[in-house]
């Protein structure tokens, strides 16, 4: 167990980042499981503790009496410098041992700027970083959308998850089980997780290039490892894990609420979204299915807020019923309901009166272009009279506070398409104006946010493989 100092927490920013010791955290003895997972995320704790697929396999891999999965983030720059001035390798939040004595470490994968920040952890922690150079210690597992194109991590990882992890997880700890219980060669249990659809290990393959980098063919180096590896999907979200429970921060994070999943996928097939893409086939949860999980959710976690969340949330078959239903349930004890970006033609200002009974929030929509030409390019299948129809309703119906997000950076844009993200902010701001003063209420707040698009290597992603711009 690694001792942090109190001295050395009161020289950090946001000590509570480094401590664990949550509402709803997992306690075990460790000296009584079998399997000890690392859960690890390559940011800092605020953004880690935000993200749903963690929280699922948290729990999902807790519910084993066998297995105690932990958290690990990447600490802060001052937190990174003590610890090495002071020799204290990473640890993890639950127990604080090294998570070099671990069964498995294993890194989620949700942006490519993130893989600096796993050779680091890797480094604090005192792990090879090569899969190579790792002859015992724990095994080595990436999964997340940017396992899809793994072969920058190959050297690095001893097998990826590809695709939804839930059940292909729960597989491999089965099998390591049984490994571990015989007392087999690393190499064993590496090819006998081969058999599982969707886990792919690199140093079983040959990669040939073509000249441009992309990549001409995986050559498997026997002929029992698969020659294509198969993505894994959730079938029915329904009968899928969900946990009853999430762990409550004790301090502020980014998403500091209850995510509720609706459904998986999408069927808009924006020509830049990924996740529209390896998320596919679209798959649902149920409205009494989700009404059943709130409810547990608001009792275990004391929340005031339930998040609905997809990739595009006014496009789930029930929202309306589902809606109305958390508003009915919940609205005397001051739980609010909350959507993420909206899609501008699927924007119903009743969902979003229903939705203020309880707590009116700023409306965000995502044009992603400034320029129809562009918003057609990308296959957005908005148009900018759909978008001032939209913001036109809502300040109608007394909301003042809209945020828009936008991309720069696109395959085929001109300055003419960004310059049109700056003017059509500026038609929102005409379309509140153009209404009566008694029709509208005081203080309009109109956010403009770009990112920059990022293309990712994915063959089916049609504007995946085009540059930056």
């Amino acid at each position: 167990m690694v001792k942090i100092p109190e001295d050395i927490l009161r020289r950090v920013q946001k000590p509570a980042r480094y401590i664990g010791n949550e509402i709803n955290m997992a306690v075990k003895d460790p000296t009584t499981v079998k399997v000890r997972f690392a859960m690890c995320f390559p940011d800092v704790y605020e953004v880690g503790m935000s993200h749903l697929g963690i929280k699922i396999l948290y729990h999902l891999l807790n519910e084993r009496e066998d297995t105690y999965c932990e958290r690990v983030f990447a600490p802060w720059v001052d937190m990174e410098e003590e610890m090495r001035k002071n020799d204290i390798p990473l640890y993890a939040l639950e127990t604080k041992d090294p998570i070099k004595d671990f069964d498995f470490v294993g890194f989620t994968l949700q942006y490519e700027m993130s893989y600096t920040n796993i050779i680091n952890m890797l480094d604090l922690a005192g792990i090879p970083f090569l899969s190579k150079d790792r002859e015992s210690g724990p095994f080595v597992v990436f999964g997340g959308p940017s396992a899809f194109n793994p072969e920058p991590l190959a050297d690095v990882a001893d097998f990826f998850i590809i695709g939804e992890a839930e059940e292909a997880l729960i597989e491999v700890i089965d099998i390591y089980v049984k490994w571990k219980e015989r007392r087999g060669k690393r190499i064993e249990f590496l090819e006998e997780i081969t058999k599982i659809q969707g886990v792919y290990v690199p140093q079983f393959y040959d990669i040939e290039y073509n000249e441009d980098g992309t990549i001409k063919r995986m050559i498997p180096k026997k002929e029992e490892y698969p020659k294509v590896i198969k993505k894994r999907i959730i079938k029915d979200l329904n009968k899928s894990y969900y946990p009853e429970a999430f762990i409550v921060p004790l301090t502020e994070i980014v998403h500091d609420r209850i995510m509720l999943e609706t459904f998986r996928g999408c069927t808009r097939g924006c020509r830049f979204c990924q996740a529209g893409m390896i998320y596919r086939p679209v798959r649902e949860r149920t409205a009494n299915k989700l009404l059943e999980m709130a409810e547990k959710l608001v009792n275990n976690t004391g929340y005031d807020e339930i998040s609905l969340t997809s990739l595009s949330i006014c496009d789930y078959s029930e929202i309306q019923n589902l809606v109305m239903s958390l508003i009915s349930r919940y609205e005397k004890d001051k739980v609010g309901i909350s959507l993420p970006s909206l899609r501008i033609d699927a924007f119903s200002v009743n969902l979003i009166n229903e939705i203020q009974k309880v707590r009116k929030t700023g409306l965000t929509f995502a044009p992603e272009a400034g320029s129809q030409r562009m918003r057609d390019i990308i296959n957005k299948g908005v148009t900018e009279e759909d978008l001032i129809n939209s913001v036109t309703s809502a300040f109608q119906s007394g909301w003042n506070t809209i945020k828009l997000y936008f991309m720069i950076g696109l395959p085929f844009e001109t300055m003419e398409d960004v310059e049109g993200i700056a003017h059509l902010a500026q038609k929102v701001v005409d379309a509140y104006f153009s209404l009566p003063k008694e029709k509208r209420t005081k203080g309009l707040s109109v956010t403009v946010s770009t990112s920059s698009f990022v293309p990712k290597t994915l063959y089916s992603l049609p504007v995946g493989t085009s540059g930056q711009n």
